[in-house]
């Protein structure tokens, strides 16, 4: 069974974190938003050690703890977790009363280009083993989308800390097993989503938002938020509009 962390108390909501975290980057989430968070560990990530790392067992590791529930709930992803996030909802969305995908994607269209990056995940992989974890870790938040610079100091420590805490093996387990090149693309699938969807995308990640804005237009109960002062990952670059938004969508009833 996967690793489950608890924060909070009130209603119950699933979230899955991004890759190289874990399921503590929502301990800060359960306040605002006033719910219990069942904070996942993704395979390969925080006490997530031993559980398949291959993309239809992590869905199905999801989905096993979704369907023991006492409920339906609402489920949160982001980015990889997002990915995760909308397979298990569209393999089985009885378990699920309402989606959040922040810095989602319906995976890649063209087989050929999901080849491609499976081979540049792979040898981004084999990059953790040759250089250890800390030293990879502070590239990955450096740089890019995944930088932490809008982060304030105490935050940026704290999620450091986290995501220093997975092993190598694990994340290159991860991004081989469930990474972008391993998704499926389910951009034929989206059509079939009837629970209330929220796209949440920063309003510097620009080419999440363009999909996002793709996405938006074939869910047929999707709302698409564009989070001010955010990059990639808006929950961490602006938390107050962020979980202000989530709240707000999650409180609403039909």
């Amino acid at each position: 069974m996967l690793h489950i962390r608890h924060f909070g108390t009130g209603p119950q909501l699933v979230a899955l974190h991004g890759f190289s975290q874990t399921g503590e980057i929502f301990r800060a989430s359960a306040r605002p938003l006033g719910r219990t968070v069942l904070a996942i560990d993704l395979p390969g990530h925080g006490e997530s050690h031993s559980e398949p790392t291959d993309i239809d067992g992590v869905v199905n590791g999801v989905g096993a703890i979704l369907a023991g529930l006492n409920e339906p709930v609402p489920l949160l992803g982001y980015s990889q977790g997002a990915r995760v996030a909308l397979l298990a909802a569209l393999g089985d969305p009885s378990c699920i009363t309402r989606l959040v995908l922040v810095g989602g994607t319906a995976g890649i269209r063209d087989a050929a280009r999901r080849v491609e990056r499976l081979k540049r995940d792979t040898e981004l992989g084999e990059r953790i083993d040759n250089i250890g974890v800390e030293a990879f870790i502070k590239e990955w938040t450096s740089i890019g989308i995944t930088s932490l610079d809008r982060l304030t100091p105490e935050a940026r420590a704290h999620d450091l800390g986290m995501r220093l805490a997975n092993s190598g093996a694990g994340l290159r387990a991860a991004l081989v097993g469930f990474g972008q090149g391993a998704q499926p693309s389910v951009w034929n699938q989206l059509d079939t989503l009837t629970v209330p969807v929220l796209l949440m995308v920063g309003e510097d990640d620009d080419t999440y938002r363009d999909i996002n804005v793709q996405m938006s237009k074939q869910i047929e109960r999707a709302e698409i938020v564009v989070v001010p002062g955010s990059g990639h990952n808006p929950l961490t670059d602006n938390p107050e509009f962020s979980f202000s938004t989530i709240s707000d969508f999650l409180d609403r009833t039909g």
